[in-house]
């Protein structure tokens, strides 16, 4: 028998915000740490940095509630976990295809928010996470 669902979206709550936490902490870390890192901050950074804070949340509302229905939510029911993260993988790949790294975070990323939707069986938690993440991230770039 399934847990009631308020166990299952507390649980995916938790686990998304862990998550986000996680990634959020690391984000400086790498953009110090790896080249990759920071050629992706420097690229991105000329498409983030003129936005305000409240267009800055709109589109990290908006990136990370439809990636999840798209990629969770629609893709891995019918292609699979594994599949469905490599796919939003490739879609990170980034501007010519310049962040191959990207891909790969990204990807380890899809299989977090993949696991914790088939654990829970809803997208609340990787929703708050990718939000979260896109949002606290993109304010980084704004930043530095």
């Amino acid at each position: 028998m399934a847990a009631p669902f308020r166990t299952r979206l507390a649980v995916s709550l938790g686990l998304g915000l862990g998550v986000a936490l996680v990634v959020v902490a690391l984000t400086p870390r790498l953009v110090e740490r790896a080249e990759w890192a920071r050629a992706l901050h420097a690229e991105l950074k000329t498409i983030i940095a003129p936005l305000s804070k409240p267009e800055i949340t709109m589109l990290a509302l908006a990136s990370g509630v439809a990636e999840e229905i798209f990629f969770r939510g629609a893709m891995q029911p019918v292609l699979g976990l594994v599949v469905a993260s490599l796919i939003f993988g490739a879609f990170h790949l980034g501007p010519r295809k310049a962040f191959p790294a990207w891909a790969i975070w990204a990807f380890a990323l899809g299989l977090l928010f993949g696991i914790i939707f088939e654990l829970t069986g809803t997208l609340w938690g990787p929703v708050l996470a990718h939000v979260w993440i896109n949002q606290r991230n993109m304010l980084f770039l704004r930043r530095h």
